[in-house]
């Protein structure tokens, strides 16, 4: 008779402009077009977490929408918890450009998180960034795998991890 895997981990559902880090293990999702979510995962501690963010920066009322406040805080979040940057796995996720609306957001998003990490010197381990179609994220904070679907059109169950 096979023994029965309960999975442990909990899901949670990343909206655009959130940052979410957590030391229990964790489903992160969520769904990107011309936003950018970075994954950053702890080798050493086993944990992490993810932002997603609109706007590469804003100057007026910054949040979480803006990539100069998403990063900066997922670090410290990280970093309060512990993490020491040489112990860091960072993956890079979205920036898709629609052609539809003519808007070269996606890329913005991308190279301002390449060149903040640049200027801090911290390598991306992997990415998955650019081209026409949206991607739908899956995190595993606890184990620092990724699983990227790529979606021609974002259906309402992607949103919502059903």
């Amino acid at each position: 008779m096979e023994e029965e895997v309960k999975d442990e981990k909990k899901k949670y559902f990343l909206h655009p402009g959130y940052v979410f880090v957590s030391q229990e293990p964790y489903w992160i999702q969520t769904v990107l077009g011309s936003c950018v979510a970075i994954c950053i995962w702890d080798k050493v501690r086993k944990f992490g977490g993810m932002n997603h963010y609109v706007f590469p920066s804003a100057k007026d009322s910054p949040n979480g929408r803006y990539g100069n406040v998403s990063i900066p805080y997922l670090f410290q979040m990280m970093k309060k918890l512990g993490s020491k940057k040489r112990d860091l796995e960072i993956h890079l996720l979205g920036g898709s450009m629609n052609e539809d609306i003519n808007s070269n957001i996606g890329p913005l998003n991308v190279e301002f998180a390449e060149n903040w990490l640049k200027k801090y010197n911290i390598p991306i381990v992997s990415r998955d960034t650019g081209g026409q179609l949206g991607r739908k994220v899956i995190f595993d904070n606890n184990e620092g795998e990724i699983i990227v679907y790529k979606l021609k059109k974002i259906r309402t169950e992607d949103w919502y991890g059903k």
